[in-house]
């Protein structure tokens, strides 16, 4: 099993507004990745640590069955999408780290 966590980071500074569009646009995604296990998990940071350029906002969860299955999500019409619709526009910075589990 192959696990694709991505931690997002919103355009500074952040509204409400944005956090609560990434969110509902994360988490429609995340109903249904392309080439996954089963449905995503995203969770809302609950900024305990304040305002600092090494905090996030958002985490996404994918897993895989392969590695094979992750160039297909990544180059996916849905993936592909997310990323010019919403994390281009909204985010500043995302990082992402992938690991079998």
């Amino acid at each position: 099993m192959i696990t694709h966590t991505v931690l997002f980071r919103l355009n500074r500074p952040a509204s409400e507004a944005d956090r609560s569009l990434l969110v509902e646009r994360l988490r429609k995604f995340a109903e249904d990745p392309p080439y996954a296990t089963g449905p995503a998990t995203v969770e809302q940071s609950l900024l305990l640590r304040g305002e600092s350029p090494r905090t996030a906002d958002v985490l996404l969860t994918v897993s895989f069955q392969s590695a094979e299955a992750f160039p297909e999500y990544a180059g996916s019409p849905a993936h592909v999408q997310l990323l010019q619709e919403t994390l281009e526009p909204l985010c500043e910075g995302w990082w992402s780290v992938q690991f079998e589990s």
